[in-house]
């Protein structure tokens, strides 16, 4: 690390130090932020992740804005102290959250980990002295209890973790110190950590090792006795493994204690010093040895590169390593691929001192064609017990191995369960015994402890990738690692799969590898090595499935979004919602997919995509009969059709609450869904709010789709007008409607390319690509005029009119906006389209202020207001009032204009369009700066500013910032001003838009 580097120091105080070795002072609050963004190693932490880590639950009321307070404030406190000519990005913003960018080796946590690994390998390379000279500087810098300065749950938990970690480093280089001839030096410290940590058996078998190697036998059994006491007195437990076995070397003067390595105090892995044999030797000179009854010890080895599982390993250890006065029983659930088993042995090793009496192990097939009897399973687990003759009736067999475990400690691991009545015979019946079961369906088994393991953290997945292949490799591209894992859909075996992928072949990269898991259709099959591949493991569950479950289960997964709600999958499924829920919640209890709250479900993104291709492949349903010469369609497009029909249906509905007076919907496809009935405009917009993930995900697929019917998807697409409107979602309508006109063009369909690009037209205009806007208009308008197709023309003249009126394709022509706006007006009064007609005379009076007609603009927009308050508050309404208040304003008439724009603002408010209301906001701003109430005018100016940022509005984001920078200009605030003059500068060029010269700057 470079001398003019900050250096980070969590291992005691929190500590920040410049290049010139100058101590940066935190406020606790900046503490703990900075512990959350250097834990995540440069990876970006959200908003909401900071929040919980830095308060507890529930957060102050404002946590957010406090936050963004202490971060700018951390940032710069930390900017400073760079060196000349480094990167200034030390705490960056990263859309909905922050990261924090530090040199190699800048923070102690790191140094202490690297010291760590060093030393494993040493000890692997069976070079002790360099071990315990890593441990020792690994150790050396501590400077006491990490993050003690620190609050916050996260500081907790890190606070818990690094000293766990401390006390391992300084456990195992105690044993290298017993192992280098240094035991006397070592009873000291062995002593003082034994008082400290008194259930720790590992150190207190240390403590005896060194006191017998130093001459001090008797103080050695005396440790013993003391600990079998504290664990009698706490715990109500006898001593494990290790510090019994320890205990009776001892008694034998064993001469491999004096001579063998410490690691012979190690209760288990691949370090144990002395063998299986020597240890049973062992047992058969000890007189109170009970040989009535072998030890089973079933459990296979568990993976030597388990991972993460924090939480669900210390929930476990819980429950499974408590000396309970009952019977302890954990029924694990989780989709297939997640790791219940590599959980359940890694729990199963940990306690095993708990159970002495044996741990019995069987994988009862549960996801096969043919699950293992619980008879059979009976009878392997008495012959493990020593039985000779078994009895033959299941109940015989399960009263005789219910006999057997009475009295004893044994754990018993059923891993891979089918159902209920397969578990419950091989369950214990008396207290001191465990069982954890292991099973992709939730099992009601009685007293049992339900536990559902999901899939990895994104810091799991990515801990999993590095330990399979290899730490430099995946530093090397740490993005390209994060969308790897991403890809998986951090689902353990995915991650394993592809981890091992890498490993086998080392010239390839990693973002090579996310390339071929980009596209989905052949994802699954990317996700393969040998014979180990995520979707043999989904086809093993999906096998298991009833044939009207599997329907379900595939088709459900076309609903596109993070979620889906109840009512979406009843029309993909074709059944009542009361119908559908049950399928759905039967897919829950076999993890095929998760509820997600509120009637709403989701599908793990790789199961999803297995689901989706079994769609693909499963021919539409009997009696569905298709046009000779049509595109062969899949059971998967006759489901999307009715979904399309379902959601035409509903949205339709929202549309005409929205846009009282507007017949476009009487024009739209005919649908025979029952639709979800709204009491008001705002509930119809709340609802699409709600659902947009799946409403654009039919619109793509729609369109993707050859075998689906591209004319209700247009529809459908046109329907969601005013909601693109009122709450800007442009960005988001503007792909899936190029997608649908291209589609439509191909198809033949004149009237779905009209709709498509009538939509795609307006909504690139309103992001500020009037160019590409004006070719979708232009083309719209020729097949309306050839097919004499009039259901959009009135509304494609009034974008065609805004497209010349604004100048979005160069100098603005206001003679031709005004002819088009006319040309619209007449449209719409024949065919009695009184919303259309309004919003084009609200929009005449646009060209009519630049010409300078400021009161035949007036009377246009008066006589519009008076046609639309009968309606209601509306968008129209809304639109109609603000343009009246800029009118006033251009006439010199600002306090009137100031009335008009608190009126819109609260029928914006009303409505519940926030789009409209940050336009207004922008004008009332400008009206305050005319009156000369400059703070208040900036205040709404900056509140429109915030939110055209939210929606990604930067048109409003340009003509804002201009206003923003003229007004506070004129409040004196020079270095403000120009920054927001920079910035909108940057805005117009980026955006093609000339920019007016702010006269107050």
């Amino acid at each position: 690390m470079s001398r003019g580097d900050l250096h980070y120091a969590l291992l005691g105080p929190v500590n920040v130090v410049d290049g010139r070795g100058k101590l940066i002072a935190l406020t606790p609050q900046q503490r703990a932020i900075l512990a959350i963004l250097l834990a995540r190693c440069g990876r970006t932490v959200t908003t909401a992740d900071l929040v919980e880590g830095v308060w507890d639950h529930p957060a102050p009321q404002r946590a957010t804005s406090t936050l963004q307070s202490q971060i700018f404030e951390l940032r710069r406190k930390l900017e400073p102290a760079r060196r000349p000519r480094t990167p200034a990005a030390v705490l960056t913003s990263v859309h909905d959250g922050y990261r924090l960018v530090t040199a190699e080796g800048a923070c102690d946590i790191d140094q202490f980990d690297r010291y760590l690994t060093e030393a494993d390998q040493a000890g692997r390379d069976g070079d002790r002295e360099g071990a315990h000279r890593l441990l020792g500087a690994a150790l050396a810098l501590w400077r006491g209890v990490p993050l003690a300065d620190t609050p916050g749950p996260h500081a907790d938990s890190l606070r818990c973790a690094l000293s766990e970690q401390r006390l391992v480093a300084v456990e195992a280089h105690i044993r290298l110190d017993l192992e280098l001839g240094t035991q006397t030096q070592s009873v000291p410290e062995l002593t003082f950590l034994v008082a400290e940590h008194p259930l720790r058996e590992g150190l207190r078998a240390l403590l005896m090792l060194a006191l017998y190697r130093a001459g001090r036998q008797a103080e050695a059994l005396a440790a013993y006795a003391d600990g079998r006491s504290v664990l009698a007195t706490e715990l109500g437990v006898e001593p494990g493994v290790e510090l019994n076995e320890m205990y009776q070397r001892m008694l034998r003067a064993d001469p491999y204690l004096a001579t063998g390595p410490s690691r012979a105090v190690t209760a288990s892995g691949p370090l144990r010093a002395y063998t299986l044999q020597e240890s049973t030797s062992a047992r058969t000179t000890d007189a109170t040895a009970d040989y009535r009854h072998p030890i089973p010890a079933q459990l296979p080895a568990s993976l030597a590169d388990f991972t993460g599982r924090t939480t669900a390993i210390e929930y476990l250890l819980t429950v499974l390593d408590a000396d309970s006065p009952q019977i302890v029983i954990s029924a694990m659930s989780g989709l297939g691929g997640v790791g219940k088993t590599t959980l359940a042995l890694q729990a199963g090793h940990r306690v095993r001192g708990r159970y002495p009496d044996g741990q019995l192990h069987v994988d009862l097939g549960g996801t096969s064609a043919d699950p293992v009897d619980p008879s059979e399973v009976l009878g392997r687990f008495l012959r493990a017990l020593g039985t000779g003759t078994l009895p033959d009736g299941l109940d015989e067999r399960v009263a005789l191995y219910r006999a057997l475990l009475a009295g004893r400690r044994i754990l018993v691991l059923l891993d891979n369960a089918a159902d209920s009545g397969q578990v419950t015979p091989l369950l214990p019946a008396t207290p001191g015994c465990a069982a954890l079961v292991t099973s992709r369906a939730r099992l009601s088994l009685p007293s049992a402890r339900p536990f559902e393991l999901d899939v990895f953290s994104a810091d799991e997945s990515l801990a999993l990738l590095t330990r399979i292949a290899g730490r430099t490799r995946i530093a090397a591209e740490p993005d390209a690692a994060a969308a790897l894992v991403a890809a998986c859909g951090h689902l353990p075996l995915a991650v394993r799969i592809v981890g091992a992928r890498l490993a086998q072949r080392p010239a390839w990269t990693v973002a090579g590898l996310v390339d071929r898991l980009t596209e989905e259709q052949r994802r699954l099959g990317q996700i393969r090595i040998g014979d180990l591949a995520v979707d043999a493991t989904f086809q093993l569950s999906y096998d298991q499935l009833t044939p009207e479950l599997a329907r379900a289960f595939r088709l459900a997964s076309l609903a596109e979004g993070p979620v889906f709600s109840l009512p979406m999958a009843a029309a993909l499924l074709d059944r009542d919602e009361q119908h559908a829920e049950l399928l759905l919640e039967q897919l829950v209890d076999v993890s095929l997919l998760e509820p997600a709250g509120g009637a709403r479900y989701r599908y793990h993104d790789l199961l999803r995509l297995f689901a989706r291709a079994r769609a693909d492949e499963a021919v539409p349903e009997v009696g569905r009969t298709q046009p000779p010469g049509a595109p062969k369609r899949s059971e998967a497009d006759t489901a999307l059709d009715r979904l399309v029909d379902f959601c035409l249906a509903t949205v339709r509905g929202a549309y005409r609450l929205s846009r009282p007076g507007c017949i476009t919907p009487d024009a739209m496809a005919a649908t025979r869904a029952a639709p979800v009935h709204f009491d008001d405009a705002a509930a119809g917009q709340g609802w699409v709010r709600e659902e947009l993930d799946t409403l654009l995900g039919v619109l793509r697929q729609a369109a993707r789709r050859a075998g689906t019917r591209i004319a209700p998807a247009a529809d459908l697409l046109l329907a969601l007008d005013p909601f693109g409107e009122s709450d800007f979602l442009w960005p988001y309508l503007n792909g899936p409607a190029a997608a649908l006109a291209d589609a439509a063009a191909l198809r033949g369909d004149p009237a779905a390319e009209i709709r498509a690009r009538y939509m795609l037209g307006g909504g690139l205009w309103q992001v500020g690509r009037g160019a590409e806007g004006r070719a979708q208009v232009d083309r719209a308008l020729a097949l309306c005029r050839a097919t004499g197709d009039e259901v959009l023309l009135g509304q494609l003249l009034n974008v065609k009119g805004l497209l010349d009126e604004t100048g979005a394709t160069g100098a603005p022509c206001h003679e031709s906006a005004l002819a088009l706006f006319q040309e619209g007006v007449d449209i719409h009064v024949r065919r009695g389209n009184l919303w259309g007609e309004l919003e084009i005379r609200n929009n005449t009076a646009h060209p009519l202020h630049q010409l300078g007609r400021l009161p035949e603009a007036l009377e246009c927009l008066t006589n519009a207001l008076s046609r639309a308050r009968p309606l209601g508050w509306t968008l129209v309404r809304a639109y109609a009032q603000s343009s009246q208040a800029r009118t006033l304003l251009a006439l010199g008439r600002p306090t009137e204009a100031e009335a008009s724009y608190i009126e819109a603002l609260g029928g914006c408010r009303e409505i519940g369009s926030e789009h409209v209301e940050l336009l207004v906001e922008h004008g009332l701003g400008e009206t305050l700066h005319a009156l000369g109430r400059y703070g208040r005018a900036t205040a709404h100016l900056e509140r429109s500013l915030a939110g055209a940022q939210r929606l990604g509005n930067e048109p409003l984001q340009a003509v804002v910032l201009l206003a923003l920078a003229r007004t506070l200009s004129a409040a004196g605030h020079t270095e403000r001003a120009d920054a927001s003059l920079r910035a909108a500068r940057s805005l117009h060029t980026h955006l093609g838009m000339p920019l007016p010269q702010p006269s107050a700057t």
